[in-house]
Parts: C-alpha cells; structure tokens; sequence
C-alpha cells in the first residue's frame, strides 16, 4: 500500500511540475517576441521541424538543440517539447542609415529600449506579464542592491536571483549588438554587423538548468 502511495504521489509531482513548465512555455509565447516566423515559448511548426532534423547542430546540453534556419539564423529549442528558447539573427555590412532604420523599426514596435551598453549594445527587457521593463526599473534595482560603483553587467543583473529582483524581475530579453557605435555622427563610420538574441532565461533555466544570457 505504501508503494502504491509513493507511485501516486511521484506521479502527482511530474504532473504538477508538467503543468508549471506548460505555463511558463504559454506565458512567454503571449508575449509574441521572435523573428522571421520563430517566437520564443512557441512550438515549431512543420516546416521548421524539417529544417530542425536537416540542420540540427550538436549542443553541450542533452535537453537542448540547435538549427540554422538560414545561413544567417539560429534557433535553440527544447528537445523535449520542440518550443523556442532563443533565437539569434545576424545581419552582416549594414551601412549607418540601415542600421538606423533598423532602430527606428525597433523602437517603433518595442517601445524605448531598457537600457543601452557601451554604445553599441541595445536591451528591451520583458517581465512576467510582457510590460516592458523601464531605465528607471534597471536604476532603482542597481540602487537597491547599492550598485551605484559596481562594475556589473546588466546581462549578471538578469541572471540574479528570483529573492533579489523583487523589482527588476526579467522573463524575457531582446538584444540588439552592433560592431560598431550605433549613434554616431560620424559620416565615415564603417559598416556594422548587427547581431539579434531573443532569449528567455526563465525557459532556458527550465529546460537546462543553467542560464546562458551573456
């Protein structure tokens, strides 16, 4: 009878834990973050099934997969459910006014960034409920931790623990990093590779047990 026990509770425990992983999955996908048909939190459709079983790329972690998309995509799935963790683009060459413009899309569709890093870097960060996360949110969470004089990034901000973010709490991010400084009024500047992460750490963590935003 004990064991019989053991097995209904061991079972109530994978199907309590199932549905909690389940909604963290639902919750960022809500959010409808991604590029070029891939959202993070979302299961790949049929197509891009196919591409995963062609273009799958050996990871250094059981539980996730990696696939070019194209030459210039990669997308990070879980292996066990097939939904979105992270999604990198990259955009090689782009001249000043494209990367503007690239900006201005951005901007106009994400709203003002939460934070810009050595002129080359931009965040928009997402919390539980998809409302983005402001400047003063980022400020008055270095502020409480009495970072002011602390060289810490904002990517180890992000990854600090849940107790500690009380007011600063990411779900998800989106990350745009130039080669080059992006608000320049240098009109001989050079031409910039522009690289794109939409990640979440809440799934990555979940699915690996590691968080992997740099």
């Amino acid at each position: 009878m004990k064991q019989i026990s053991k097995i209904i509770l061991f079972i109530l425990c994978i199907s309590l834990s199932l549905n909690a992983s389940n909604k963290l999955y639902n919750t960022i996908e809500k959010m409808n973050k991604g590029i070029d048909g891939y959202i993070v939190g979302k299961v790949l459709n049929k197509v891009q099934e196919k591409l995963l079983n062609k273009n799958a790329v050996a990871s250094n972690n059981k539980n996730i997969l990696k696939f070019l998309a194209n030459d210039d995509l990669m997308i990070v799935i879980n292996k066990k459910n097939n939904k979105v963790l992270a999604i990198n683009k990259r955009y090689t060459k782009l001249p000043k006014k494209e990367v503007q413009k690239m900006i201005s899309k951005f901007i106009f569709k994400l709203d003002e960034p939460t934070a810009m890093a050595h002129d080359k870097m931009l965040y928009w960060i997402y919390d539980k409920n998809g409302n983005k996360l402001s400047s003063d949110d980022l400020k008055n969470f270095k502020d409480d931790l009495k970072l002011k004089n602390s060289n810490i990034t904002l990517a180890q901000a992000i990854n600090m623990k849940k107790e500690k973010t009380k007011k600063f709490n990411p779900y998800l991010s989106f990350k745009m990093n130039s080669s080059e400084v992006i608000m320049t009024k240098d009109k001989k500047s050079k031409m910039s590779n522009i690289n794109i992460l939409i990640s979440s750490n809440v799934l990555i963590k979940n699915a690996t047990g590691m968080v992997a935003l740099k």
